[in-house]
């Protein structure tokens, strides 16, 4: 009998030693955010900061990041042998959600910041690798609501908005099994830019 509880014993230890990610997930594999990038004030790609216009040359257009994305095993040190990783432990990027928030602590969405939303992707990552996969940041139609439709208003920067986009991507490995979700966070400043004469 004290033989069977020891055993119970250390089971219950040894189970609660695992990783916390793994509680999120039923895969050998998760994800990892590399990175993430978006367009800085001259509209060139690979900023850690985005500048994003409410208007442009009268017009309103999205705002786009990249995600660089990477899946790795829990057990690296087992799996690293060719016949431990099987073609299963590949991750299927399904979906990535883009929430926002302000450092001022005002965060009711439609008043103080964007509504989030979510976004369908389908880009495999093999295990040990990266892909990248681009996204909305900043939908139009937030341009045309509040609070970003107001900056329409003051022109050349007079007044900016910051925020930081939460960017969460979802996915499964190709066994089926759900990935514990992963999150990065993105510095977005949000004004009437002066358009490029």
């Amino acid at each position: 009998m004290k033989l069977k509880l020891l055993v119970l014993i250390i089971a219950a230890l040894a189970l609660g030693s695992c990783l916390a990610k793994e509680d999120d997930s039923t895969s050998a594999s998760f994800l990892v955010i590399t990175s993430l990038t978006g367009n800085d004030l001259a509209g060139k790609a690979g900023s850690t900061t985005v500048f994003s216009d409410v208007i442009t040359n009268g017009s309103i257009v999205n705002d786009s990041g990249v995600a660089v994305v990477s899946a790795l095993t829990y057990n690296p040190t087992e799996d690293s042998e060719a016949h431990d990783i099987t073609y299963f432990m590949n991750v299927v990027i399904d979906q990535i959600d883009v929430e926002f928030l302000r450092t001022d602590g005002k965060n009711v969405e439609g008043v103080d910041v964007p509504y989030h939303f979510s976004q369908p992707v389908n880009i495999m990552v093999e295990v040990d690798k990266t892909a990248s996969i681009p996204f909305i940041v900043i939908r139009h139609v937030a341009k045309m609501e509040s609070p970003l439709v107001q900056l329409r208003d003051f022109p050349s920067e007079e007044v900016v908005m910051q925020l930081v986009a939460k960017v969460t991507v979802h996915g499964k490995d190709l066994g089926g099994h759900r990935v514990a979700p992963v999150s990065g966070y993105l510095t977005v400043w949000c004004a009437n830019f002066a358009d490029a004469a």
